[in-house]
Parts: C-alpha cells; sequence; structure tokens
C-alpha cells in the first residue's frame, strides 16, 4: 500500500487530496509548524527556521507531495513578503531534501506543486504549453526556483513530478470568494481589457490530477488547468450569469487596479491560454471540462 507525506496538507488543495487519498486506500502523514489536537490525520513537526523535522513522519513513506507555500495574493509584495513566499516554497523543499538525505530516504516519487507563474504574463491568443519558455518577473523567478527545487530531489526519488497549478476555484475559500464578492453586489466587472486569460481549475479536479500522477506513477512537468481557455471578460460573465447575477458596469480601468495591488497587479491584468492536453493524453478526464460545469457544481450542487 502507498504512504504519502504531505507538506500543506491542511490548504485548500491538500485537504481535498488527502480525502481523495485515503479513499482510495493510500495512507496520508502531514507535515505541519504546530499541532492543535483536532488534527484529521497523522500530522508531525517541522520547524523551518530550525531546520528540523520529526523523523517519525518518513517511516514507511514512499512518496511526498510537497504544496507547502505562503499565498501568492493575500498580502501585498513587500520586500519581506516575496522573501517569505519564496523561502516558504525553496527553502521547505531544501529541508526535506536533507533529511531524506540523512535518513537515506528513497521514494519512488516527488511530486511539486508549482504554478502558472511560470508563464508569461502577457496579452496573446497563442496557447501555452508545458514545453513554452519561461515568462519574466517575480513569479517566474519564484516558479524557476521551486521547479530546481524539486529537480533536486533525482537522487531520492526515482520519479519527480512538478504540476502547475492554475486558479483553483471552490466556494467557500481560495480566489473565487474574492472574485464573485463585487458580483453579488451588483458591481461586478471585466478588468481591464478583459482580454487576459484566466486559467482556472476545479478543486476536485486539481487533488484528482494529483491523485492520479500517483496512481499512473508519472514524471514530468504538466499544466493542472481546465481544458477550457477563459479571458477575464468572458469568466466574469460565465460567473454573473450561474450566480443569476447581471454585469452592470464596465470594465475596471488598469490603472485603478495597479494602484490597488501594485506590481501584484499583472497577475489579474496579464495572463496566457495554456493548455492541458499533456495530463489528458496520460489519460486523465476531467470532471469538470468547462467554467460553466465547474461554477454550477460550485454554486448549485447540493453537496457543496
Amino acid at each position: 500500500m502507498a504512504k504519502v507525506l504531505i507538506t500543506g496538507g491542511t490548504g485548500l488543495v491538500g485537504m481535498a487530496l488527502s480525502e481523495l487519498l485515503t479513499s482510495s486506500g493510500i495512507e496520508v502523514n502531514h507535515l505541519s509548524r504546530r499541532l492543535t489536537g483536532d488534527e484529521v490525520y497523522p500530522t508531525y513537526l517541522w520547524d523551518l527556521a530550525a531546520g528540523t523535522i520529526d523523523p517519525k513522519a518518513f517511516e514507511g513513506v514512499d512518496r511526498i507531495v510537497h504544496l507547502a507555500g505562503a499565498p501568492i495574493s493575500d498580502e501585498k509584495w513587500t520586500a519581506e513578503r516575496k522573501q517569505e513566499i519564496l523561502d516558504s516554497r525553496i527553502k521547505s523543499a531544501s529541508l526535506l531534501q536533507s533529511k531524506c538525505e540523512e535518513l537515506n530516504i528513497k521514494l519512488k516519487q516527488f511530486i511539486s506543486a508549482s504554478a502558472i507563474g511560470w508563464y508569461p504574463l502577457i496579452l496573446s491568443e497563442d496557447v501555452h504549453s508545458e514545453a513554452s519558455e519561461i515568462g519574466t518577473g517575480f513569479l517566474a523567478d519564484v516558479c524557476k526556483e521551486w521547479e530546481e527545487a524539486a529537480d533536486r530531489f533525482e537522487g531520492i526519488a526515482d520519479k519527480i513530478v512538478k504540476l502547475r497549478i492554475g486558479l483553483v476555484l471552490t466556494k467557500n475559500a481560495g480566489a473565487l470568494t474574492q472574485i464573485s464578492r463585487p458580483i453579488r453586489f451588483y458591481l461586478g466587472a471585466g478588468l481591464g481589457s478583459g482580454k487576459q486569460y484566466m486559467s482556472w481549475i476545479h478543486l476536485s479536479d486539481v487533488a484528482r490530477i494529483f491523485e492520479h500522477t500517483i496512481q499512473q506513477n508519472l514524471s514530468g512537468v504538466y499544466n493542472a488547468v481546465g481544458p477550457e481557455p477563459t479571458n477575464n471578460q468572458e469568466f466574469m460573465q460565465t460567473l454573473a450569469d450561474v450566480m443569476d447575477k447581471p454585469i452592470l458596469l464596465p470594465n475596471a480601468p488598469e490603472f485603478v487596479i495597479r494602484l490597488l495591488f501594485g506590481p501584484a497587479a499583472e497577475l489579474v491584468l496579464r495572463g496566457v491560454p495554456l493548455s492541458s492536453k499533456k495530463i489528458r493524453d496520460t489519460g486523465f478526464e476531467f470532471l469538470y471540462p468547462t467554467l460553466n460545469s465547474s461554477l454550477f457544481d460550485i454554486y448549485w450542487s447540493k453537496h457543496i
């Protein structure tokens, strides 16, 4: 039976993945910075500053899923916040690597989250695949170091997987909560030109992609995005339609968004369409292949 150690296991994707794996008969351990006594899964302490991990966390583990990382868009990008975003990903991966080497841990897979921040933040209709060149700027730099940290597990893990995750859609947490709020109060509008692409994926599907890479013992880089490229204008209109709310206002001007978000404004003003063909070619099938089906499930299905 497979046994997986997950960092960031109590996060949005981590909990969905943990539930999915255990329902498939796969054991799950979590690493956490603190114990509350309310843990759902066996949880072990790690301390990035002190460079320590409870060695019991690795017992019987044949795969590590590295999801830990400070949220990208929750706070302004001060110099301190940028460093935290970087360290929470790269230093944590380096700590895992050093402990695996120290304890002589051998893995079947090391599976690391990455992000679509890898790709150029531009306006373009050209569909980008995993083979596309990296963009420039802070997010691209973070993704580059993030994926290089995963590659350093080459001597530890038989296979390495890097999943470039898009905008994760779910109702009660994550970015969709913020995006939908203005629409709920009849203040919804497109952002900037509205031509920038938003690479989204339903929470269930991103968890299923992680599980799929484990069940199929995959290696390589994959885009974890939905198969339907959607620009901002289409995204906002589809969201409003599903929520049964009108879009009454003109698009928010770029200068206003830049005043509100600072350098992080590029996240919402620029974006290219991304392909999910590579993961689909491995046999993965999306439960929610269209934006409409994803949003309808989130807002209208009884199980949400």
